[in-house]
């Protein structure tokens, strides 16, 4: 990720939160090329790292890189918008885009133990009252157990960015504010007003 200092967001509990309200991310892997596949992901805290953990379906081909311990990059995307120059006090000014973007680096670690695989799934469904895992028939569920590969990815370099409008006057960052909630932008809004202090 292009780091500018200016964006950079070292605070682990901001970047773990943003992961866990926006957990569809990619897992990129490079074997003789790249490979991408977007999946959903569980977010954890251990110390001064994340643990993240998720699935592939096991006729992926990137099953093969989390079999080898292969180097890894997930990546997340958080709130964005549009920020039209004309939203500016200050003039004159070009367009550009409001985001907050997270990559993880790290090695890959199969998950084989049919416990922590059940719990990383539990994890995965939380979000949804009405599913059960442990309501599956056990023959299903042992079917879809074969038919996964589970995976660790510790945190071995986190960057994060969170292009607010940092770079601009209090005056430009309060009319831009503005314009996003007149738009219903709230969430990006939201993190500009977090820079004024």
């Amino acid at each position: 990720m292009y780091d500018r200092p200016a964006f950079a967001e070292p605070d682990l509990d901001r970047i773990t939160a943003l992961i866990a309200a926006h957990p569809f991310g990619l897992l990129v892997t490079a074997a003789g090329g790249l490979d991408a596949s977007p999946i959903p992901f569980t977010v954890m805290r251990e110390g001064a790292a994340l643990v993240l953990e998720g699935h592939l379906a096991a006729g992926n081909p990137q099953c093969a890189r989390i079999a080898a311990g292969a180097e890894a990059l997930a990546i997340f995307g958080g709130p964005h918008a549009y920020i039209s120059p004309s939203w500016y006090v200050t003039q004159p000014a070009v367009p550009t885009w409001d985001y907050a973007a997270v990559h993880v680096h790290g090695a890959l670690e199969a998950m084989t133990d049919d416990g922590e695989m059940r719990a990383m799934l539990r994890r995965l469904g939380a979000h949804d009252a009405a599913f059960s895992l442990d309501a599956l028939p056990a023959g299903y569920m042992a079917g879809m157990m074969r038919g996964i590969r589970a995976f660790r990815l510790r945190s071995q370099r986190i960057e994060a960015q969170w292009k607010m409008t940092q770079n601009r006057s209090i005056a430009d960052r309060q009319s831009v504010i503005a314009a996003l909630r007149a738009q219903g932008s709230d969430d990006v809004a939201a993190l500009i007003a977090a820079t004024l202090g």
